[in-house]
């Protein structure tokens, strides 16, 4: 029998589960409970009914025998995973009705009642409402949980991987064991990207913006924004920081940004004719960063 509320709201939780269709769900919270609440039976018996391994069924209407030899839905289910003839009687009791609830007993009875109540239910008047909901979105209810920290989490937030779901944070814990860049490097990779980026975007400036050099400038944005990303990279050991190839694709987007002041320059005095001069900066920016953000990962 569990005692503690917040086990028996989950136990609750995993018949209603259950019931409305929802297996796997149900099958992780039974789960949980018997690591923490290994004596109740009720939760080995609902974990072996939806138990997809026949040798993990059996062990557990195994165990919720040991602790209710008497169970007939237990002796039930045992026998016939095992095959074996079921007597009738037992296959009566688990179709038996619920006993009518007793009358309502004595004042001074129902008082003593009401005070064991009150020291052990109270704490939970909201649990029979209590639903799973995600930890990191509290109004979104779910059935679902992490694999790894087993935290509810919902469909936006489960991320399937070949294991099964996993929250957020426990994917950045796995990621964070391939960042091995030291706080410096995000002040070296500025500063040796920044520089190169300023050049390229001031060389652009001066090349004006012909069609033909539109063209081309998918495949030199490409070159430019590759090499500055090679020299950062070279330039910090070739390191890995979670950051750092939002850093330097920034250098690049801010580089591209002086080819980009004449037109910004002319938009802000109004003179709108000149918003063309947007196009090829604004093709060298996408391109180029693109391809620093690349060599960087």
């Amino acid at each position: 029998m569990i005692s503690e509320p917040r086990l028996r709201t989950l136990l609750r939780q995993a018949e209603r589960t259950a019931v409305n269709g929802k297996l796997a769900a149900a099958l992780t919270l039974y789960q949980q409970i018997v690591e923490e609440a290994p004596e109740s039976a009720n939760a080995w018996l609902g974990l072996a009914q939806l138990e997809p391994d026949p040798a993990k069924k059996e062990a557990a209407y195994e165990q919720a025998l040991a602790l209710e030899p008497e169970n007939a839905q237990a002796l039930v289910g045992l026998a016939d995973l095992r095959g074996e003839p079921v007597a009738e009687e037992l296959q009566a009791a688990t179709q038996e009705t619920p006993e009518p609830e007793p009358a309502a007993p004595p004042i001074a009875e129902k008082e003593v009642m009401r005070e064991e109540e009150t020291a052990v239910i109270q704490p939970t008047p909201q649990a029979d409402t209590l639903e799973l909901v995600c930890y990191r979105h509290p109004n979104r209810s779910t059935s679902l949980r992490c694999y790894t920290c087993g935290k509810p989490i919902c469909s936006q937030c489960a991320i399937k991987t070949p294991v099964g779901y996993r929250c957020p944070d426990c994917i950045r814990e796995a990621e964070d064991v391939f960042f091995n860049a030291r706080p410096l490097d995000y002040l070296i990779a500025p500063l040796v990207s920044l520089p190169l980026s300023l050049l390229a975007g001031f060389l652009l400036l001066q090349v004006g913006g012909s069609f033909f050099f539109i063209l081309l400038i998918f495949f030199i944005g490409g070159a430019v924004g590759s090499f500055i990303g090679r020299l950062a990279k070279a330039a910090v050991g070739r390191r890995r920081g979670r950051y750092l190839p939002h850093v330097v694709s920034a250098t690049v987007i801010l580089g591209g940004m002086v080819a980009a002041a004449p037109a910004l320059i002319g938009l802000l005095l109004g003179n709108f004719s000149g918003i063309m001069g947007l196009l090829m900066p604004g093709i060298y920016v996408f391109i180029a960063s693109s391809a620093a953000f690349y060599q960087m990962k």
